[in-house]
């Protein structure tokens, strides 16, 4: 009898053990998953060209001037004032855009002036699907200046200049970036 206790006590304890794993069972189950992300498009002109390899040239005739003594086309006098506008084009672009403007090293005869206007250094061109809405200036105020209290010095400076007409080359750096906003 003792040797069917034994028996059965080991019965009991596997059956004990096979009821205990399967009641408390882990329950696990896999799954995979794959998707697409497309990335946001990005387009940004300057003038008509591609922003990456843009040069924009302008002229006199590109001046808007707000005042010009000079009366001959495509000429300024002393007293000159006008602002240059570089258009950018972001139309295209799914993202806002930070245009920078900087100036480079002007060499200018005495009395011009040339600046950035207010607002042109940096400026965020807003995300929008409508045609014409992410288009922006950055416009350059160029003045020369000229009072009838010029002294002597300043007027043969002037009709030099008027004499042998020079060339000024504004040198401006644009920068168009993704806001990260």
């Amino acid at each position: 009898m003792k040797g069917n206790k034994k028996i059965l006590v080991a019965a009991l304890l596997l059956l004990l053990i096979s009821v205990s794993f399967g009641t408390y069972a882990i329950y696990k189950s896999n799954a995979t998953a794959t998707g697409t992300l497309t990335p946001a498009k990005w387009s940004v002109k300057l003038g008509a060209n591609d922003f990456q390899s843009a040069t924009y040239t302008f002229t006199d005739a590109d001046i808007h001037w707000t005042t010009n003594p000079a009366k001959a086309a495509g000429t300024i006098a002393p007293g000159a004032t006008g602002t240059i506008s570089i258009p950018v084009d972001a139309d295209g672009s799914q993202v806002d855009v930070v245009l920078t403007a900087a100036l480079g090293s002007v060499s200018l005869p005495s009395g011009w002036h040339v600046a950035l206007a207010s607002g042109a250094s940096e400026q965020t061109i807003s995300y929008s699907t409508t045609e014409g809405e992410m288009e922006a200036t950055v416009d350059i105020e160029v003045s020369w200046d000229g009072t009838l209290e010029d002294d002597a010095s300043k007027d043969t400076t002037d009709r030099g200049l008027g004499a042998s007409p020079v060339a000024v080359t504004i040198p401006v750096t644009l920068t168009a970036r993704q806001s990260l906003s």
